[in-house]
């Protein structure tokens, strides 16, 4: 099965062709039995955008052999029309480009997305509305809107399977005791977007926040793990090893 019919077939049906040609196996990650494949995680991914982008494009391009590994770049294009993780569309373009490796695993393939940009791809996705303009982080997002704990560890750390981290046995608290941010409320501040420290239970705003209050208890006390308790979300991260972990990860490790 050659990556050319692969390429070919993204452009034509990207639904079909996830479905043909992408493996089970993560890129530099075999799943577990009970775990969901690479197969599942993307065509859920890939349906999620062709449901919300009815004109999306996808291509694999400038594909050329590393050894064992291709390398090339896939770009998506689109118009965001319908819903999108609650995110109504509007009309905005889609228009992403990453550089990615690909590696046959039997006869399918397996795709790891290369230089990430973080603050590139929190461009893309508030340019789609689905986070707040930077000037509006202070404010409640417009719409509820929940993107998958898969996609975002995807377009943050360019994995689809669990980087290896060395703290997760550091979990004691998995759920608020409250639900703001005290520092910022001492100061007469609703900060939207929390983040729970998994070692004592600490919260504090996150990252884009004015305050950083969460990367400040980090900084202080050596906790290593956190998870967002905004809305309905529950992904974990490890500020020691950059790792991403989505919440079955984290209740699976509380056990």
């Amino acid at each position: 099965m050659a990556l050319e019919d692969f390429a070919a077939a993204l452009e034509r049906d990207p639904l079909d062709a996830v479905d043909r040609f992408i493996s089970r196996e993560f890129f530099g990650y075999r799943p577990g039995p009970d775990e969901p494949g690479a197969t599942d995680r993307i065509r859920s991914l890939v349906a999620d955008l062709t449901g919300a982008m009815p004109d999306l494009s996808v291509r694999l391009t400038a594909v050329e052999a590393d050894g064992e590994v291709f390398t090339g770049t896939l770009t998506l294009t689109g118009t965001h029309q319908a819903g999108l993780w609650g995110a109504p569309g509007q009309g905005a373009r889609l228009d992403w480009s990453s550089p990615v490796s690909v590696r046959e695993i039997g006869d399918r393939f397996a795709i790891r997305f290369d230089d990430f940009s973080p603050p590139a791809v929190v461009e893309v996705i508030r340019g789609l509305g689905l986070v707040n303009r930077a000037d509006e982080m202070h404010l409640p997002p417009d719409h509820p809107v929940s993107v998958p704990d898969f996609v975002l560890k995807l377009l943050l750390t360019g994995r689809a399977g669990d980087l290896p981290c060395s703290h997760l046995d550091q979990i004691r608290v998995t759920e608020p005791a409250t639900r703001r941010c005290e520092e910022c409320f001492a100061e007469g501040t609703i900060w939207p977007s929390l983040r729970l420290c998994l070692v004592c239970g600490a919260v504090g705003c996150c990252d884009t926040s004015t305050n950083r209050h969460a990367m400040a208890h980090f900084e202080e006390t050596g906790h290593p793990l956190m998870r967002s308790v905004r809305m309905d979300e529950g992904w974990g991260w490890c500020y020691v090893d950059n790792a991403f972990f989505e919440k079955e990860t984290i209740d699976r490790m509380a056990r």
